[in-house]
């Protein structure tokens, strides 16, 4: 009986000597997630409501720039040289590459924008591209990656093995 008695009066003394926030009641989770639950039911100050009284959320100013695009972004288009004279476009230019907003053109294939799979806004993104050229069709996951003027393109590759090609950007005609 004496020990239950010490092991009571520690206890209490161990209580009473922690800071205020860590003797919150048993329901205090409870008594706060009601009120979390209350706050978030009330529409804050500056947001518009409907008429039903329900939040009306404004979308975020940087959701929309990180959102993960549904065509090739801006700055990987233009037209792309493995050389310099790859940049005259004619029948000798097989290091061009043209890039658009669905499609990428090599000198004798084109490659269909099928989906994007990962996005680095900044200056990197892995995409996947329906191809057809010399009487066939294959597929590529391609990635691109901008460095100023320059342009990097990697993939698995298939039969051919791994592609790792730099592009310099051609001037503008």
């Amino acid at each position: 009986m004496m020990r239950n008695l010490t092991l009571v009066a520690a206890a209490t003394a161990l209580a009473a000597c922690q800071p205020a926030a860590d003797q919150a009641p048993a329901n205090a989770a409870a008594t706060n997630d009601a009120a979390l639950a209350n706050d978030a039911a009330q529409p804050a100050a500056n947001q518009p409501v409907e008429a039903n009284g329900t939040n009306v959320a404004e979308p975020a100013t940087n959701a929309v720039a990180s959102a993960k695009p549904t065509n090739i972004p801006e700055q990987f288009r233009g037209r792309w040289a493995l050389v310099p004279a790859d940049c005259k476009g004619d029948a000798a230019a097989k290091g061009l590459l043209v890039i658009n907003d669905a499609r990428l053109t090599f000198y004798e294939s084109r490659g269909t924008l099928d989906r994007i799979d990962a996005w680095e806004p900044a200056n990197r993104f892995t995409a996947n591209y329906g191809f057809s050229g010399e009487g066939m069709n294959w597929e590529r996951v391609i990635t691109l990656e901008r460095n100023g003027p320059k342009l990097r393109r990697t993939e698995e590759g298939g039969e051919e093995g791994p592609v790792d090609l730099t592009y310099t950007a051609c001037p503008p005609r």
